[in-house]
């Protein structure tokens, strides 16, 4: 029986890709690079931005990423980050009837407190027990580490967790202690015909199946 619901933020449960990929191209453009594509960004995102940005340089032929300024990255973000995002239709209606039902998480790989703001900025902090990103404990998805801690903090068993996520991070994430994976198919984001080949529990196409989950 499932007690955790474990979501991941970008992608699966806010639409954030075009603030994102306007964000790096904002960057590139301070130091000297040409922009790019958006479809070309939206391919980078969901593994941190410490590898957004490496991706979106190598992308633009820079040959020494790791003198560039992550933290002016994260500082352009956080002025753009509530622009344009908003949540997936129903995913508001969805939070709301599970809430009162489980435990609800969101762990991903951007900073904490970008991820803070987007919540707060739609009054969504209401429906989650805590929110986990890459700097919260210094340990990103899909590390085992950072699931082990969270099945210490919550004492539930593997089993018990639902990752709700959007990449093939999130599957590996889940799969690093045998957790249930629902991988979710309408955030625009990452290669889908890649992610259809994993062997999930769950493929979900609307948010709307995230209830059909716990009522099968």
């Amino acid at each position: 029986m499932i007690k955790l619901v474990i979501f991941d933020f970008d992608g699966t449960l806010f639409d954030t890709k075009f603030d994102i990929a306007r964000s790096v191209n904002i960057y590139l453009d301070e130091i000297g690079f040409p922009k790019l594509k958006e479809e070309t960004l939206f391919k980078f995102i969901g593994n941190g931005s410490d590898y957004l940005l490496q991706k979106s340089l190598e992308e633009v032929g820079a040959k020494d990423f790791k003198n560039y300024d992550i933290e002016r990255f994260l500082e352009i973000y956080k002025n753009e980050a509530t622009k344009t995002v908003k949540p997936f239709d129903g995913i508001e209606s969805i939070l709301n009837y599970l809430k009162d039902k489980f435990v609800l998480y969101i762990v991903t790989n951007k900073d904490e407190e970008s991820t803070k703001i987007i919540l707060k900025k739609f009054d969504f902090e209401k429906y989650f027990k805590r929110v986990i990103g890459r700097d919260s404990f210094g340990i990103k998805k899909p590390e085992k580490r950072l699931m082990e801690r969270i099945i210490e903090i919550e004492n539930v068993k593997p089993e018990e967790i639902l990752v709700v996520g959007d990449s093939e991070i999130d599957f590996q994430f889940a799969k690093s202690v045998n957790s249930k994976i629902a991988i979710v198919l309408w955030g625009g984001i990452g290669d889908i015909e890649e992610l259809k080949k994993l062997d999930v529990d769950y493929f979900l196409y609307k948010p709307q199946e995230i209830l059909e989950i716990f009522k099968s």
